[in-house]
């Protein structure tokens, strides 16, 4: 990624600053003075860097992992083991869409035009889990993406549902890159879009596929950038 000093170097030294301090807690590094005279003459670099009109490459990690919690990119093969794009094609509706890759920061677009012909209207991108999430006590899930302002659905899925059912969440989008928290009370299942009852509450550790619908009865083109998940065991999420 590709920063200058006068935009994006109070979050960059933030993000130094608060994995300076994890460090320190776990490693006992170096005394906090001298780290930060340490920050004051990289500071000093990039404005030497800025002023000439030079870019200076920065450490390309866009998300930081909080104690106890597990980081998904929707990018990495080793998070995920494939994606497929179901569409309302499957029922005769006219909808598209396609995955290509993005970076700065690294993430997929998702993106295409929502038909409603022939009774369409959604269109989704779905991702199978490479390995097992790990048997912890999740309360949380952050999911990180850009997208163009229309409303999307969460969908996940585990082993202990029935075929075509999956958990729900809607979230409003936005253009920049923005975190949506949910909790598993804010999912639903639902089947076709209608809710379903005698299912197990949804367990994180259960996931097994994770999707993200476009179905907003708006017709049009649409596009968002996912970049990962993130599952915590904090409860201030």
């Amino acid at each position: 990624m590709w920063f200058c000093i006068e935009s994006n170097l109070n979050a960059f030294l933030l993000r130094i600053l608060a994995e300076y301090h994890l460090k320190t807690y776990q490693q006992n590094l170096l005394p906090e003075a001298t780290m930060r005279g340490l920050l004051l003459t990289f500071i000093a670099f990039l404005a030497v860097a800025c002023s000439k009109g030079e870019a200076v490459t920065l450490p390309t990690r866009a998300f930081n992992v909080m104690p106890g919690s597990m980081l998904l990119e929707f990018n990495n093969a080793s998070h995920f083991s494939q994606v497929q794009l179901i569409h309302d094609t499957v029922m005769g509706g006219r909808s598209d869409g396609m995955i290509r890759a993005v970076t700065e920061p690294a993430g997929l677009q998702f993106f295409g035009n929502l038909s409603l012909a022939n009774n369409g209207g959604f269109a989704s991108a779905e991702f199978t889990l490479a390995q097992p999430v790990p048997d912890r006590a999740f309360n949380g899930l952050q999911l990180n993406v850009a997208s163009d302002g229309r409303a999307y659905q969460l969908r996940l899925k585990t082993p202990y549902i029935p075929r075509g059912v999956a958990y729900v969440a809607e979230f409003s989008s936005s253009e920049a890159l923005s975190h949506y928290l949910f909790q598993p009370t804010a999912f639903v299942a639902q089947f076709r879009g209608r809710r379903v009852s005698n299912v197990p509450p949804l367990n994180f550790a259960d996931i097994s596929h994770i999707s993200v619908m476009l179905a907003d009865k708006n017709a049009g083109p649409y596009s968002i950038v996912l970049y990962s998940i993130q599952l915590t065991t904090l409860q201030s999420i």
